[in-house]
């Protein structure tokens, strides 16, 4: 805070002469001050061994702060004059800097003080004669300090103070210095300082007349020599700059040697070649500035050559610092340059750059620094040649070199001549040449050339006329703009480097691709020659990008001085800077950033006005086919387009958009992610601009009707993954946000939402549902699986939205387009979609739809019948559904009925059928419930479909539409018994086949309330039996029998030979071979007879029956017998044509139920026959379980008449028929309980075998002798293992055993 307080924060290397924005107080004053404070800071001794008064650091800021006040009286003095009092204030202060010399001070106090006396001895030079000439002693003290700063300072002093000492004592002194140095066993400091001093001080007496004699300067020179060739490298370049500072002063004579001479250089050329390639870069540098002063007043052409060829040596050096050192010894070999020899010498003095603020200050301050250049006119003969040499290396070698370090290095160079030299007219007249030099190293790859040389092009134009001034803007307006052409090229040899190591990878064996002999190899490798090209073309582009970054840096520096000048350029400028302030290379932003910094005030305004310009160019560079270029443009767009006005943007918004969706498909990554970040932008300003809450409602219709129609037909539709999200999200965010804005739009939105639920679907999901038979998916799960996530997207939300703005006038244009998305559309989801939006929308907008029923429904109706998926199916139904409510009686009466027609039709119409139906019966069922008497016998009918799926959804529905089955059948009948005939009728076979299903299941809920149906009913399905046999047939006959059954009283009331009729249908159909329909004949046969319960029908069957049972006796006794029954199976060819016995006997049973005793009497052989064959061996024991429920059966018909009174008459007979019954039937039955290995065939025949035993126990009063039957039934009593017929066959044994004791 001390030293902020003092001003001393500042840089301190702020010149002397500049203008002090704070006054300060006067060296008198503030030094009284002090002095009232501390007088002893006046006391000094020559040992330094006296104590400091205050801390370093304090004596430190003391001293730098008087150096200002010094300063600034001598700006005063030169108006007014230096007065006696001011000179005495001054030696006081030489006194306070000598006090601070003490030992026990710090190095920085020793160092800023000795500088400090040298600032005010080099101000006022009479301090020197009349203080200085006489502590000669004490200044050598000080040339042995320790810091090396310090001993220089001192050995200067020394110089300086020389000027008032006799020659005579001067060659004193420096005989002693040398003497000094030449001691074996000096520190390194002593050395040095008095090396320094011995320059110093022969530079100063070179000065005088008379000078020190030749034979003095002979040995100075030769021992500088000695000490250059012999000792190291820091050594030796101080005596070099000893040499330096006395060829400052005078041109160095010969080097006398016995009887010859020789030029300096000459001796000392291959040390100092020697030394130059060293690694010591400080020694480097005093030696190349030192071959500078050395040839400041030289004549010798031979040490101009070598000094030239010794700094040209150097142009291959990567130090920085040696270049520029480089540069300041040919700037004293040109001439010319703004220092003298006082000031090099008797001055703080350390470089050129440093003393002409070179880089470091404004430039035409730092060119204004030229001094009189008169004293050196003397010599300029001695320049030409040397000039020439300069100018030839550097423009026909170093600056189009093919090696970048010596392009560097002539940059350097030129530089520095332009610099330190710029107003000397060799160099004016080059200006055009220095010029385009200048322009074309723009270009470089070298950060360090391309900066040298844009700040080159603003020292030229500092020095030029007006006509080159112009020039140069133009150019340099060319460069940046692009339209500038090189005007040089740089021949390439095979080490020239093309790119920077690393900069485009490495070659495929893992080598450098730099060079172009690197870049040529690689080339040949590949098979392709003209890759090269390739190379190079991206090469030059790298050349104009770097040109652009260098150019910048001049303009920067020449924009302010340029003025109007630049005015005409700045509508081709302003749109690039732009651009290039968002460049991807840091150094090329900053350096446009400087640029737009000196061109612009104000920054935001400009933009403003040429907006519409830049965003033009932006919108054409981002299809450049530069990927920095694109990438730059599409930040400046994301950035410059925030916080803007429809009015300002409007008329670009198509065009952004469009730049925006083809960087984000660019090959380049950085390219894609400047494009995501512009997309962003675009979508914050685009939703703003529609939102009609933040805009005006004109400004945001006019902004959707540019934006919306382009992201629906370029940005979802668009291949590229990116962009299609983000135009869903952008469209969804528009839709928000744009209210009433958004109805004129909503025919295409809507449209392009619903084919993007499909377009847009994970491909994955399409991959399964093509696998999922395969993988076990149910297909209408997974399509119900895929709607749901469609549902869910956030198109499904964006239609949402839409539906919340929809009116009446946008049904007009919105409506058409549905339809022709509905005949049109593809994919699952979209269908769906726009299915389930025609379903919303109907919903939504109610009674306005009216306008709009007939279309709908037609396109409707047509496409449920036609589509094949389910889902879609259900979806188009529900639509069809919602728009039915709001049709015309007639209208709804016509589609109903159409929907109705549809059951009768294949499987799909069928489906499309019941879809349709139940989606109406939910979703309008006040308009189908005026319809029942149409629909309700389609849905009954069509419950007993073959396929299961369509049954299932008829099921279903006729679930849903009736309370109580029978009442439902009973109030339709008619119109379902009129559909059934009509069906029975039909050519179609599974029409007739699920009508007579129909009529069994309405025989079975209905019963006699049939009755007055029946005559149609029977009279239908009797007139189907006779002819071809086609699959499913039998259902006919078994509709009969159920009709049989149900309406039998009816029937022998009204009709009754119909039964006749009917039975000889029936004993037909029994003799057909297709096995399934004549068992279904044979169970009918039984179920009529069983119904109409008429005693004819036994005799009426019988004979065929016992045809029937021989035929089928006969096809088994010819087959070979495989064990026992259980075992024995039949083939496929026997069961294509054997007769079914087992229904047979089932109908034999139930005739000999209905039938008159006397004809079972009658017929008694035919039937023991039938039987007893039955239950031989060759048939299966279904056929003989069957047996026995007949032959049970005529037990149970015979007892009752044995046990009347009154029928004695046919006793006899039944007695025979027991007789026969026991004795055939009985050991039959005992054999198959032996042979047949089945518990239920053991049951029943233990039950038969009980019944016959019971029978025949009525008319027998003992058995016969020799009855052998007791010992196999008690045989087969004690092996049975079922209990239930063990305890039959006891109950038949007690029987037996009855009969023998009577």
């Amino acid at each position: 805070m001390a030293l902020h307080g003092l001003l001393l924060s500042k840089d301190e290397a702020t010149p002397m002469n500049q203008n002090l924005d704070a006054k300060h107080p006067s060296l008198a004053s503030i030094l009284e001050y002090i002095l009232q404070q501390q007088p002893k800071l006046l006391d000094s001794s020559e040992t330094r061994e006296h104590a400091l008064l205050f801390p370093s650091k304090m004596y430190v800021a003391m001293i730098k702060f008087l150096l200002k006040c010094f300063e600034s009286d001598l700006e005063k003095s030169q108006s007014v004059g230096r007065s006696s009092e001011f000179v005495s204030w001054v030696e006081n202060f030489c006194s306070l800097l000598e006090h601070a010399m003490v030992f026990e001070g710090s190095v920085e106090l020793h160092a800023i003080a000795s500088k400090a006396l040298i600032t005010v001895v080099s101000h006022v030079p009479e301090i020197a004669a009349s203080r200085y000439a006489l502590r000669i002693p004490w200044l050598k003290q000080l040339l042995y300090h320790v810091d090396l700063d310090t001993r220089e300072s001192a050995a200067r002093l020394l110089g300086i103070a020389s000027s008032a000492v006799p020659i005579s004592e001067l060659s004193d002194h420096i005989s002693e210095l040398m003497v000094l140095c030449q001691i074996q066993k000096s520190r390194f400091e002593v050395q040095h300082g008095a090396l320094c001093a011995v320059g110093f001080v022969t530079a100063d007496c070179m000065s005088r007349i008379p000078t020190i004699p030749e034979t003095l300067l002979q040995r100075v020179l030769k021992f500088l020599i000695d000490v250059v060739n012999s000792e190291t490298a820091t050594l030796a370049s101080i005596a070099m700059q000893a040499l330096g500072h006395v060829g400052l002063r005078v041109s160095l004579p010969q080097l006398v040697n016995d009887s010859s001479s020789v030029e300096i250089l000459v001796v000392l050329q291959d040390k100092l070649k020697k030394l130059l390639s060293g690694d010591d870069v400080r020694a480097t540098q005093k030696i190349v500035v030192s071959l500078g002063h050395i040839c400041a007043k030289e004549k010798s052409s031979s040490n101009f050559d070598i000094a030239l060829d010794l700094i040209f040596s150097l142009c291959r050096s990567k130090v920085e610092d040696v270049l520029f050192a480089a540069g300041e010894a040919l700037s004293f070999l040109w001439g010319g340059v703004p220092v003298t020899a006082d000031v090099i010498l008797k001055t703080n003095y350390t470089s050129l750059s440093m003393a002409s603020n070179f880089l470091m200050g404004d430039v035409g301050l730092s060119l204004s620094k030229d001094i009189s250049v008169e004293k050196i006119e003397g010599y300029e003969d001695c320049h030409v040649k040397v000039r020439d040499a300069i100018r030839k290396k550097l423009f026909d070698v170093l600056l189009y070199s093919s090696r970048k370090e010596e392009r560097c290095a002539g940059t350097v160079w030129l530089l520095s001549l332009t610099m330190y030299c710029g107003h000397h007219s060799t160099i004016q007249t080059m200006l055009p040449e220095i010029q385009e030099a200048f322009s074309h190293l723009l270009g470089e790859q070298n950060e360090l050339t391309q900066e040298l040389a844009s700040q080159g092009m603003s020292i030229v134009y500092e020095l030029g006329d007006a006509g080159m001034k112009q020039n140069l803007v133009d150019a340099l307006v060319s460069t940046l703009t692009g339209s500038g052409k090189r005007k040089r090229a740089i021949k390439l040899v095979e080490d020239s480097e093309v790119f920077q190591v690393g900069a485009i990878g490495e070659s495929p064996n893992g080598g450098k691709l730099s060079t172009y002999k690197e870049l040529c190899g690689l080339a040949n490798e590949m098979g392709q020659p003209d890759l090269i090209y390739k190379f190079m073309d991206l090469a030059n582009y790298q050349a104009s990008l770097n040109s652009k970054r260098g150019a910048a840096f001049g303009f920067s520096k020449i924009a302010k001085q340029a003025g109007d000048a630049l005015q005409p350029h700045l509508r081709s400028l302003i749109p690039r800077l732009v651009r290039y302030q968002y460049d991807p290379d840091k150094n090329v932003q900053d350096a446009m950033a400087h640029i737009w910094k000196s061109l612009v005030s104000d920054g935001k305004r400009t933009v403003d006005e040429h907006l519409d310009l830049i965003i033009d160019d932006l919108v054409v560079q981002c299809g450049s086919r530069l990927w920095r270029t694109r990438e730059a443009s599409c930040l400046a767009l994301a950035d410059i387009i925030q916080g803007r006005k429809f009015d300002q943007v409007g008329k670009h918004l198509k065009n952004m958009w469009s730049s925006a969706f083809r960087a984000m498909d660019d090959i380049k990554e950085t390219v894609r992610n400047a494009g995501d970040k512009l997309c962003r932008a675009l979508s914050s300003l685009t939703i703003r601009l529609c939102d009609v809450s933040l805009t005006e409602v004109a400004d945001a219709s006019r902004a959707m009707g540019v934006v919306l129609p382009f992201l629906l037909e370029e940005g979802i539709l668009s291949k590229v993954d990116s962009i299609r999200k983000a135009s869903i999200g952008i469209v969804m965010k528009l839709a928000k946000g744009a209210g009433i804005a958004l109805r004129p739009h909503l025919s295409q939105l809507v449209c392009c939402m619903l084919e993007s639920l499909s377009s847009l679907e994970d491909q994955g999901l399409n991959y399964v549902e093509l696998h999922a038979a395969n993988a076990g998916i149910q297909m209408e799960k997974l399509e119900n699986l895929r709607i749901s996530i469609a549902k869910g997207s956030p198109m499904w939300d964006t239609l949402d939205l839409c539906l919340d703005v929809v009116d009446t006038g946008s049904l007009e244009i919105l409506v058409p387009r549905l339809a022709q998305l509905v005949r049109s559309g593809v994919g699952l989801n979209t269908r769906v979609g726009v299915a389930s939006f025609i379903n919303l929308l109907v919903q939504k907008v109610g009674p306005d739809i009216k306008p709009f029923t007939n279309t709908l429904l037609r396109l409707l109706f047509q496409v449920v019948k036609e589509e094949r998926s389910v889902a879609v199916k259900r979806a188009f139904a529900s639509a069809f559904a919602v728009v039915l409510k709001y049709a015309a009686p007639s209208q709804a009466q016509q589609f109903i009925e159409e929907a109705a027609a549809l059951y009768n039709g294949d499987k799909n119409e069928q489906v499309s059928c019941a879809t349709i139906l139940k989606s109406c019966s939910s979703m309008a069922a006040d308009v189908l419930s005026g319809y029942h008497a149409v629909i309700v016998p389609v849905i009954f009918i069509s419950r007993f479909d073959d396929d299961k799926y369509v049954s299932g959804v008829f099921e279903e529905l006729w679930e849903e539409n009736t309370s109580i089955e029978r009442v439902t059948l009973q109030m339709y009948l008619g119109e379902i018994v009129s559909l059934l005939c009509e069906n029975i009728s039909s050519s179609s076979w599974a029409s007739k086949r699920k009508s007579a299903q129909a009529i069994c299941k309405l025989s079975e809920v209905l019963g006699e309330s049939l009755s007055s149906c029946h005559h149609v009913l029977f009279t239908s399905l009797m007139k189907e039996i006779p002819g071809r046999f086609w699959e499913g047939k039998e259902s006919l006959l078994q509709a009969i029998a159920a009709l049989s059954k149900a309406c039998n009283k009816a029937v022998l009331s009204e009709n009754p030979d119909l039964p006749n009729a009917i039975l000889s249908l029936l004993s037909s159909a029994c003799t057909k071979k297709a096995k399934k329909y004549r068992e279904a004949a044979f169970s009918s046969l039984e179920q009529v007879v069983k119904a109409f319960g008429n005693p004819d029908f036994f005799n009426a069957t019988f004979s065929m029956l016992y045809e029937l049972c021989t035929s089928a006796a006969k096809m088994k006794s010819g087959k070979p017998h495989f064990g026992s029954d259980s075992t024995i199976t039949e083939s496929d060819d026997v069961e294509d044509v054997s007769i079914p016995l087992e229904k047979v006997l089932e109908c034999l049973t139930t005739c000999v139920q209905v039938a008159n005793i006397n004809d079972i009497l009658f017929r008694e052989k035919e039937l023991i026959h039938m039987l007893s064959d039955s239950l031989s061996l060759g048939f299966p024991w279904t056929v003989k379980t069957s047996s026995f429920s007949t032959i049970k059966e005529l037990c149970s018909r015979i007892c009752p008449h044995l046990d009347d009174p009154e029928q004695t008459s046919l006793h006899t007979g039944l007695t025979s028929l027991v007789h026969k019954v026991f004795y055939a039937i009985s050991p039959k039955v005992l054999e198959c309980i032996s042979t047949v290995k089945i518990g239920q065939v053991h049951v029943a025949a233990s039950e038969t075998l009980l019944e016959i035993t019971k029978l025949f126990q009525k008319v027998a009063e003992e058995l016969p002798a020799g009855f052998t039957l007791k010992d196999e039934l008690r045989h087969l009593h004690e092996v049975e293992k079922n209990e239930e017929a063990k305890s039959l066959l006891k109950k038949s044994i007690d029987i037996y055993e009855n009969l023998l004791q009577q």
